[in-house]
């Protein structure tokens, strides 16, 4: 289905206490609308962009969106955040079938959660970003004096994109505009009409640039997103009789395998420990202890699974890893990039990222004997 963006860039930003139009000021060297559109380009799920701004700021506008969009349509906003969607809804192009409205001022809003709304969309008919409430809510009077407290389960917050088929969402709004009423949100339309609009959930990073507070949060966000981190790991195994090889989650035809309390997989312990590193969790071994019954002969891919969960929960991406395996035998050429596909594909990385070297040791020491495996990785991960 042919899918349009339109980014909301028309607001005056009273609120930030800027002496500007919010989306075109400095955070860490960039501007709120270049994040967003950049955002949107990496999502790969645009046929097209709508950017609305104001009139007297349509040069800066194109100026910015001519890098990221050469193509990209440009539209006068009106008054208020529904007057600009609908002058974006209406500079669409007829093929236009799915169109997805994001406040520019969300600029830290993900490739992954836009594709996520889009997909929803696809599927439902809509998807609207949006995180459950986590704090207790209370209504007040005028007096600033609560007076009762909400079911907090039944809340959500409501972000942006919010992802529609363009036929429905367009009446919504001809159908708002004939009925005098304005919304604060697009999906707050739909629901006028009766239509059930479908939840996306989002982390907490989407939030929306509104006060000068935001914008030193948003400094600080981006500027540790462009801080590497880098992890070194590294691990040796006895080589026995009666054991699988095991190597980066691949069992490997030999005579010998690692001995260990797991399936000894060096590689991936070595992995495992690079990664926890970087991101200053520990190591394998406080994790995985070897005198916990439960990691008796573990698959160490499984654990290498965990190790991820962590890495997301604390939004770390990994950007590259360099594996390099010490050893005599076997000759690892047939199965090197078996082991790399194995690897990029448990950790959600393109081949690009993950590279797999193996060396002798000269005859020197045990790895020299063949009397044992050892592995060193080296990674470098960075906030999302």
């Amino acid at each position: 289905m042919k899918t349009y963006a339109i980014v909301l860039a028309a607001g005056k930003g009273l609120r930030a206490g800027l002496k500007q139009n919010k989306m075109f000021a400095q955070l860490a060297g960039r501007t709120p609308l270049e994040y967003s559109l950049k955002a949107c380009k990496k999502a790969g799920c645009f046929d097209g962009v709508v950017i609305v701004c104001q009139a007297c700021e349509m040069d800066k506008a194109r100026e910015i969106g001519k890098r990221i969009f050469p193509d990209a349509i440009y539209v006068e906003g009106g008054a208020t955040r529904q007057q600009s969607a609908y002058a974006g809804l209406k500079a669409l192009p007829e093929e236009a079938e799915i169109a997805a409205i994001h406040d520019g001022a969300r600029c830290f809003i993900t490739p992954e959660l836009i594709v996520r709304c889009v997909q929803s969309c696809e599927v439902y008919g809509s998807g609207v970003a949006g995180r459950r409430c986590t704090d207790t809510v209370k209504t007040i009077d005028a007096e600033d004096c609560f007076v009762r407290t909400l079911n907090r389960d039944e809340i959500i917050l409501v972000e942006t994109p919010q992802v529609f088929l363009k036929e429905d969402i367009t009446k919504a709004y001809e159908q708002a505009f004939a009925e005098g009423y304005t919304g604060t949100d697009d999906a707050g339309l739909m629901e006028r009409m009766g239509r059930k609009v479908r939840l996306v959930e989002s982390r907490e990073e989407n939030f929306k640039l509104t006060i000068p507070h935001d914008f030193i949060r948003g400094e600080r966000r981006l500027m540790e997103s462009r801080l590497m981190h880098v992890g070194q790991g590294y691990d040796i195994h006895a080589l026995v009789p009666g054991r699988k090889l095991i190597l980066g989650g691949i069992e490997i035809p030999y005579a010998k395998g690692l001995l260990g309390h797991s399936d000894a997989d060096a590689l991936i312990h070595a992995l495992i420990d690079a990664l926890l590193g970087a991101a200053a969790l520990g190591d394998i071994g406080e994790l995985f202890p070897d005198t916990d019954p439960a990691y008796q002969d573990a698959d160490s891919m499984l654990l290498l699974e965990q190790v991820r969960e962590m890495l997301e929960e604390k939004f770390w991406a990994v950007m590259n890893i360099d594996a390099t395996l010490f050893l005599e035998q076997p000759k690892m050429s047939p199965y090197k990039e078996s082991i790399r596909k194995n690897i990029a594909e448990a950790l959600g990385l393109s081949l690009e990222q993950v590279n797999i070297k193996a060396k002798t040791a000269e005859k020197f020491g045990a790895v020299g004997k063949g009397e044992a495996i050892a592995a060193a990785v080296t990674c470098a991960l960075r906030k999302r």
